[in-house]
């Protein structure tokens, strides 16, 4: 059916309400759909704004612990910094203490000679891995005959090896020439060699013997540990 005939059925004043109805109902229709999509927009936009929020609190949280990070690893490498210095200190005392007690043993101490002849100092350095340098230092304290002070000495390193005590001879380790093991000197004699440490090897004593050609003898025994201490801050002073 077509308007007119629509209109002409109904009448002028009936198809007027007609039309001023449905044009209500749609007005309406449409008021209420733009009204659920500006709701709808307003949640969405609500939602947004607190998810906003949510991160923006979880962005200073993180930024707070990161600046305690920051703090935290400053004092501990302040810290650290410290901690080397005061063990550079302590090392730098105990090889002060140990120069001084050696004197006071020249001094108090004779019955450590053997026929004026010192074991004066017994150094060992590593490189590391296991090679290591050692330098024996005797020397003579009656210099007033100006005679030879002769005889022989060893080095003996001592540990555990597969549980059980061994001990080497450092001077065969080092393979130096022949002779070595014997002195003759005037003031001192020092005697630098280098070895690598035997396999399996747990060094724990290092024993240094001499003995003079008038049979008098005296030895020393140093801790590997605190040799092996002694020669890694002389290294790093010289570095």
């Amino acid at each position: 059916m077509s308007f007119s005939n629509w209109r002409q059925r109904l009448g002028r004043f009936r198809f007027t309400i007609v039309v001023v109805v449905l044009a209500g109902l749609c007005a309406w229709g449409g008021y209420e759909i733009g009204n659920a999509r500006l709701k709808f927009l307003e949640q969405e936009r609500e939602r947004l704004e607190n998810r906003i929020t949510r991160l923006q609190s979880t962005i200073e949280d993180l930024e707070y612990q990161t600046n305690i990070l920051k703090v935290e690893r400053d004092v501990d490498r302040v810290a650290i910094e410290n901690l080397q210095g005061e063990l550079r200190s302590a090392q730098d005392h105990t090889s002060e203490v140990r120069r001084e007690l050696s004197f006071y043993q020249r001094v108090m101490a004779p019955e450590l000679d053997a026929d004026g002849v010192k074991i004066d100092s017994l150094q060992i350095t590593g490189d590391g891995g296991d090679v290591f340098r050692f330098r024996l230092i005797l020397v003579q304290l009656d210099r007033a005959q100006q005679q030879l002070a002769q005889g022989s000495y060893s080095i003996i390193l001592r540990g555990r090896r597969n549980g059980r005590g061994v001990e080497y001879n450092v001077l065969e380790l080092a393979q130096l020439a022949e002779g070595t093991g014997s002195f003759a000197m005037n003031y001192f004699t020092r005697v630098n060699g280098s070895f690598k440490m035997p396999e399996g090897l747990s060094p724990e004593t290092v024993q240094v013997n001499v003995r003079t050609r008038g049979g008098q003898r005296t030895s020393q025994q140093y801790n590997w540990n605190d040799l092996a201490n002694a020669g890694a801050a002389m290294q790093g002073e010289s570095n």
